[in-house]
This record gives structure tokens, sequence and C-alpha cells, in this order.
């Protein structure tokens, strides 16, 4: 009679067990289902362009000829970009006077700033204002911005102007592995080298470690006076594309550029700045 009753457990509990396994064999697909279709109802692929300029003094009679992203359309057999500058924001930008088109150069969309003169922005130091224990922050006085077209006592920082252009959304999956030749590039570009995975500083650029891709270099068609021979033109531009989906939080993976350069004093003609191309970041 033990050695019955000892059987009788044992396949009890051996019963329970199987059917243990098999209810959480069912969580673990269900789980998978469900994480699969918020992964796929979630999905979005976007792209994103920012440029930021600064001139330290006016420059006078300006065009801006400036990278954007683009890529060979076999359909249409024409370089197309997809940015909509209808859809763009401006920061400190005078909008009645400097000029943001896109025009073709050598069948290449590049982004045109044209005006007969740009003023350098210049604003006021923000001092911070210490909060005390208890006191309510909507009774500090707010801070008074001043805004200057030279530099002075008064108005020491230059303040940078600002475009940002989100993209058309693609009707596909970003290749964020391997961009070059499938996915928009800041255009005309040549690879001058390659990123190196240790990271760290490479070409004036900090790079993450583990990072792949390239050092490219791209061309700025400028054109403008300057008074001051030492007036200093700064002109940073960055492009983005990234996949988005959410699984028990928003995941990701992108590839990105980045280029900036100085000029010093007037300018009229090419000239060639290097920047970074950096493929494969997130999740897979």
């Amino acid at each position: 009679p033990v050695a019955m009753n000892r059987m009788n457990v044992l396949r009890k509990v051996l019963i329970a067990a199987g059917i243990l396994a098999v209810i959480l064999f069912v969580c673990i697909a269900l789980l998978a289902a469900n994480l699969g279709q918020s992964a796929s109802e979630s999905f979005r692929s976007s792209y994103h362009y920012d440029l930021t300029i600064s001139t330290s003094g006016p420059i006078e009679d300006a065009v801006l000829l400036i990278p954007l992203p683009s890529r060979y359309d076999p359909k249409t057999g024409a370089n197309v970009t997809p940015l909509d500058l209808s859809r763009a924001s401006f920061s400190h930008f005078d909008r009645d006077n400097i000029s943001v088109t896109i025009e073709h150069v050598d069948d290449i969309p590049m982004l045109n700033i044209s005006a007969d003169r740009i003023d350098p922005v210049y604003r006021n130091r923000i001092t911070p204002i210490p909060i005390m224990p208890g006191q309510n922050e909507s009774e500090l006085p707010k801070p008074t911005q001043i805004y200057s077209n030279r530099y002075s006592e008064e108005t020491p920082v230059l303040v940078e102007m600002e475009l940002y252009v989100p993209g058309t959304g693609p009707d596909h999956e970003i290749d964020t592995r391997t961009p070059i030749g499938t996915e928009p590039l800041l255009a005309p570009y040549r690879i001058v080298g390659n990123l190196s995975s240790s990271g760290g500083p490479t070409d004036g650029y900090y790079v993450s470690p583990g990072s792949s891709g390239y050092i490219i270099e791209v061309p700025f068609i400028l054109s403008f006076d300057a008074a001051d021979d030492e007036n200093v033109l700064a002109v940073s531009c960055g492009f983005l594309g990234t996949n988005q989906w959410w699984v028990l939080g928003w995941q990701s993976n992108s590839y990105h550029e980045m280029v900036r350069h100085e000029f010093t004093g007037p300018c009229n003609g090419t000239y060639p700045a290097r920047g970074i191309l950096v493929t494969g970041e997130g999740v897979y």
C-alpha cells in the first residue's frame, strides 16, 4: 500500500508538472504573439535633418549651398531628397530677409540659403536664480532675453540660427546597417576613411566605442563678402534615419551623419568639409 500511494503521488506530481508546462508554453506563445503584434503595429521609420549656422559678424551678398540628404531613384532617374521645406521649423532666422530653398546643383539637391545681408544674433547672459527651500518657482522674476546684431558687453553670447526638417516617412524599413546606395545620405559625398571600432576622437568628432561607419567629405559652395577678414561662419548639419517599435518599451536602430566646419573671412568657391557616417546603431 505504501508503494502504491507513492506511485499515485508521483503520478499526480507528473500530471501537475505536465499541466504547468503546457500552461507555461501557451503563455509564452501568447506573449510572443502579442509582442510581435505590438512591434508590428507600432513600427515606424523616419528621417530627420537639422542645420545650425552662426556668423560672428555681418556677411553680405550671401549664397550658401549646403549639402542635403538625397539618393538616386531609378524609377525617376533623378536624385531625390526626402525633405520638404514646407514642414521646416526655424529658430533665430530672419525669415523676412533670408531665403531658404532647395536648389539642384549638377542634378543633386542642395539647400540654398541666400540674402543681401545676414546679421549675427547675440544675446545677453542668463544668470541662474537660486531657489530657496520652500520658495515657489512661479514667484521668481523671469529672466529677460536681450538680442542684438552685434557683440557687446551686454550681449556677448553668439546665438545659432537653427533649421529642423522632419523627412517624409519612407514606405520601407530603413536599412540602417548598410545605408550606402540604399538610403539618403548627405550629397555629394566621398568616403575618405573608416571609423575605428575602438571609438574616441576621430577627425574632430567623438565616436562611441564599437561604432562602425565612415569618414566622409562633402562640399559647401559659398559666396559672400565679409568686412572682417577674421569673421567666422560656423555651419553644422546632421541627418538621422531611424526605425522604432514598441516591445515592453521603445526600441530602435539608426544611422546618422554629422558635418561641421568653420569658414574664416569672405568666401567664394567650393569648400570640402569632413564629417562622419555612423551605421548600425541600436537594437536588431
